[in-house]
C-alpha cells in the first residue's frame, strides 16, 4: 500500500523514541504501528519476546491478526496479546495461584446493594455507587511502599482532590466523597479478605504487585519495546501495568501508541493521566483517509465539525477520489409496521443483486434491540444468513450479513453500512434531553461515529420523520452529502409525502431536470404513469404509489407497460428501475440519462 508522508516519517524515526500516533477512523494508524513492528522485528537485533503487541480485547485482537496477515508474508511473527492475556502470561511464568477466583458485574453490584443496606445512612443508588467506584478503581492506584491500609489513605486524599459530578447537578462534597470511600472501603475488605477479584480490583491489584515487583527487582518479564493499539479503550490503571512492564533503562526501548480521541468512551480522557503519556517524546497525526469513500468521508467530516459534543480540531483530509455512491437518508412515516423491513430486504436484495456485493460485505447497526431480533427472525424465514462480528472476522468463507447493537460496535471495515433505526429515544435521548443528559447522548455520538467511519463505500440510514436522531439534524450533518435511494442522485427531502401527489411530481421532475439532464418539455403526463418520458424510440413511465412497493403491485404495473422500455416505481421511502430486454423487464440500477437515451 502508498503510505502518506507522515505514515513514512514514523518508520524513519530511530528507535528510543516514544511515539504517540493519533488521527480519525481509516487514517492508517493501526496499519502503520504493523508495519513499525515488523521493521523492527526484521532490521534490528531484537529478540521478538522483548516486542509486544497490546490491545483492549479479543475482536481487535483477531482485526489486527487478519490485517497483519494482509500487509506481511511474516504474520506470524506479530506477538499480539489481549490485556488479559498479557496479565495471565505474567502470572504463570511467577506461578502465583492468585486472581483466580473472579465474579461479574452483577455479583459486584450486588455486594454494593448490600453495603447500601448495612448503611442506611448513605443515600446512594446501586447504580451511581458501582460507577462512582469503577472509577475510583481504574483511575487511582499510587505507587506506595506502605501497606495497603496506608496506601488507601493517601489515594483517599487524591479522590478528594477530583471534581466529581454528585446526583443532583452539583458536585460532590469532601463529606459526600468520603462516605463513598468508606463504602469502597468496606467493599475492597470484603473481596480481597474473600480472595475473590471483580474486573477492576483484578487490574488494581495486578498494578499493586507489579509496582512492588517493579521496586524490588522482581519482574517477571518486561519489553524493550511495545505497541498499544487504539489506547483511548484502556482505562489508567491498564495502561500503568503497561507502563511499569516497559524496560525503560534499555538505551533504545520505545513505545508506540494509536490513538482515536473521538472512540473514547470516557469523555474525560482519564486514560490521558497515564504514565504511558507522561512520557512521550514526539505525536504524529496522520491526515489522510485510506478505509472510507469520499462521500462517507465527507459525512464524517461534517459531523465531526458540527457536533458540540465533540470538539475536535485536527487535520483531516482525503485523497480518494469521489464516490459514485453516495450515502442514503430515508425517512418513515411509520403509517405500516412493517414497511421499514419491506424496504430494508429490498434494499439486501439490490445490493446483493444488482451491485454484486456479498451478505459479507454487509454491517447492520440497530439501536433498537427487539428491531434486530425481529429482522434476524425475518432473515431465517427468508433464508438470508445472519452471524455476528465474531463469525465476520473468524471466517471469510461464511457468507453472511453481520448485525450488531450499537452497544458492541467496534472499527471493522464493512463496505455497505446500514443504520437501522437512526430515530430519537433509540440513537440518542433527543433534543431536549441532550442538555440535561449529555452523557448518553455522548456515547450515542460514538456510536454514530463508529458507525460512519466502518463504511468504506457508502451508508444506509433509516430514520422516522417524525422523530429523527438529533444527529441527523442539519445542524449535525451536511444534507448534500445524502440522497433519497441507493445509487441514485435525487437528493434529499425530508418532507417527501406521497399523500401530497403534486409535490412528489414536482419533486420528481426537478431531480430529473437537475441531476438526469432532462427538461420540463421532456416530462409529460400519461393516463397509468405520473410522469412519461418519450424520447427517440425509448421511453419512461413513472408511477407513484401511496403504498408501499410490493410484487403484486410491481407485476401489474410491468404487465401493462407494452409501451415503455424503462419502468421507475416510487413510493415514500424508495423506487425501482426496470429495463425492457427481449420483451421482459429487468431490474437496473438507476433511471436513464437523457444523454444515454440518444
Amino acid at each position: 500500500m502508498n503510505l502518506s508522508e507522515n505514515q513514512k516519517n514514523i518508520l524513519d524515526k530511530p528507535l528510543g523514541l516514544n511515539l504517540l500516533i493519533e488521527g480519525y477512523t481509516g487514517v492508517g494508524k493501526t496499519t502503520i504501528l504493523l508495519k513499525k513492528y515488523e521493521q523492527i522485528i526484521k532490521n534490528h537485533m531484537i529478540s521478538r519476546n522483548k516486542i509486544i503487541f497490546v490491545v483492549s480485547d479479543e475482536i481487535k485482537k483477531q482485526i489486527n491478526l487478519n490485517r497483519y496477515f494482509l500487509l506481511s508474508a511474516n504474520y506470524n511473527l506479530l506477538n499480539i496479546y489481549t490485556i488479559n492475556e498479557l496479565i495471565h502470561r505474567y502470572l504463570t511464568m511467577m506461578d502465583l495461584p492468585l486472581f483466580n477466583n473472579t465474579i461479574s458485574k452483577d455479583d459486584k453490584r450486588a455486594i454494593l446493594d448490600g453495603l447500601i443496606h448495612d448503611n442506611p445512612e448513605i443515600k446512594y443508588t446501586v447504580d451511581f455507587l458501582n460507577e462512582e467506584i469503577n472509577f475510583i478503581q481504574t483511575f487511582i492506584c499510587i505507587k506506595d511502599d506502605n501497606e495497603l491500609e496506608e496506601t488507601l489513605k493517601k489515594e483517599l486524599k487524591k479522590y478528594l482532590m477530583i471534581p466529581r459530578k454528585s446526583t443532583n447537578k452539583g458536585l460532590l462534597s469532601f463529606k459526600e466523597k468520603q462516605n463513598i470511600w468508606s463504602l469502597y472501603h468496606q467493599y475492597l475488605k470484603k473481596v480481597l479478605s474473600e480472595d475473590i477479584f471483580d474486573e477492576e480490583t483484578f487490574y488494581q491489584s495486578f498494578l499493586r504487585l507489579i509496582y512492588h515487583q517493579f521496586d524490588e527487582n522482581e519482574l517477571a518479564m518486561n519489553f524493550t519495546h511495545i505497541f498499544i493499539d487504539d489506547v483511548q479503550d484502556f482505562t489508567k490503571v491498564q495502561l500503568d501495568i503497561i507502563y511499569y512492564l516497559f524496560d525503560r533503562d534499555e538505551q533504545n526501548a520505545s513505545y508506540y501508541l494509536a490513538l482515536d480521541d473521538l472512540k473514547a468512551k470516557d469523555r474525560y480522557r482519564n486514560y490521558k493521566y497515564a504514565d504511558v503519556f507522561q512520557h512521550l517524546d514526539h505525536t504524529v497525526t496522520l491526515d489522510v483517509n485510506y478505509r472510507n469513500s469520499h462521500n462517507v468521508f465527507n459525512l464524517i467530516s461534517s459531523y465531526l465539525n458540527n457536533n458540540e459534543l465533540i470538539s475536535q480540531e485536527l487535520p483531516y483530509t482525503s485523497q480518494k477520489e469521489p464516490c459514485l455512491c453516495k450515502s442514503v437518508l430515508t425517512y418513515y412515516y411509520n403509517k405500516k409496521v412493517n414497511e421499514k423491513q419491506e424496504v430494508f430486504f429490498d434494499r439486501i436484495n439490490f445490493l446483493v443483486t444488482n451491485l454484486e456485493y456479498t451478505y459479507k460485505d454487509i454491517l447492520v447497526v440497530f439501536a433498537c434491540q427487539d428491531n434486530m431480533e425481529e429482522i434476524t427472525q425475518q432473515c431465517e424465514i427468508q433464508n438470508i444468513p445472519v452471524g455476528d462480528i465474531y463469525q465476520h472476522l473468524e471466517s471469510i468463507e461464511i457468507n453472511a450479513l453481520t448485525f450488531i447493537h450499537k452497544s458492541e460496535l467496534i472499527s471493522v471495515e464493512f463496505k455497505v453500512v446500514i443504520l437501522y433505526d437512526a430515530d430519537d429515544k433509540k440513537l440518542c435521548t433527543g433534543p431536549i434531553n441532550k442538555i440535561i443528559n449529555i452523557q448518553n447522548n455522548y456515547i450515542d455520538s460514538l456510536s454514530f461515529y463508529l458507525a460512519l467511519g466502518n463504511a468504506t463505500d457508502f451508508l444506509i440510514i433509516n430514520s422516522s420523520v417524525s422523530e429523527p436522531s438529533h444527529l441527523l439534524l442539519p445542524s449535525k450533518i451536511d444534507y448534500r452529502q445524502f440522497v433519497f435511494d441507493t445509487c441514485s442522485k435525487f437528493e434529499i427531502k425530508s418532507t417527501l409525502n406521497v399523500y401530497r401527489i403534486s409535490e412528489f411530481i414536482a419533486y420528481i421532475k426537478h431531480n430529473l431536470c437537475t441531476y438526469y439532464g432532462y427538461s420540463l418539455t421532456d416530462l409529460q403526463t400519461h393516463k397509468i404513469f405520473d410522469i412519461c418520458i418519450k424520447l427517440d424510440e425509448n421511453s419512461i413511465g413513472i408511477k407513484i404509489l401511496d403504498n408501499n412497493i410490493d410484487d403484486d403491485t410491481i407485476n401489474y404495473i410491468l404487465n401493462n407497460s407494452e409501451d415503455f422500455k424503462y419502468i421507475v416505481i416510487f413510493d415514500s421511502h424508495h423506487y425501482l428501475t426496470f429495463q425492457k430486454t427481449n420483451k421482459e423487464f429487468e431490474r437496473i440500477i438507476d433511471i436513464p440519462n437523457k444523454t444515454n437515451e440518444r
